[in-house]
């Protein structure tokens, strides 16, 4: 018996060769999905620090208590993530005011393969009780 050929007959094993060519891309794009997911995932983390950080300063009396448990709380929120720079800048420290905690932080991306560092950054607003007495 012999075998016949289809007139196609010199595409054979292209199917190979493209797989193989494509195989680098399809990692890449994957490499740059998983970097993309963690970014956003950070983000939310931050902005979660941010808000405990708030949260934390606005139930205290005095403004360096408040900036006290504001760094201990965004520090708990993002222990072993990065190390986190709290601070309370804009905040209004009176009766009725309000609290602004920021929350700053180095996204180390070098699991993905090449060196980059993204900065990441979430602020948070809380009120002050009116009728407080605040130092």
């Amino acid at each position: 018996m012999t075998r016949r050929t289809r007139a196609g007959a010199p595409d054979r094993g292209s199917m190979a060769v493209e797989t193989v060519m494509l195989a680098p891309v399809l990692l890449l794009f994957l490499t740059l999905l998983v970097g993309a997911g963690r970014i956003v995932e950070a983000q939310g983390e931050v902005n979660g620090a941010a808000r405990d950080a708030a949260r934390a300063a606005s139930v205290q009396r005095t403004f360096a208590a408040a900036q006290a448990a504001a760094r201990d709380a965004g520090t708990a929120a993002l222990r072993g993530s990065c190390a986190p720079v709290v601070g309370l800048s804009g905040s209004d420290w009176r009766a009725g005011g309000e609290v602004r905690a920021t929350v700053t932080c180095r996204l180390d991306l070098d699991f993905l393969g090449f060196a980059a560092v993204k900065q990441m950054k979430g602020a948070s607003v809380v009120p002050l009780e009116r009728f407080r007495r605040v130092r």
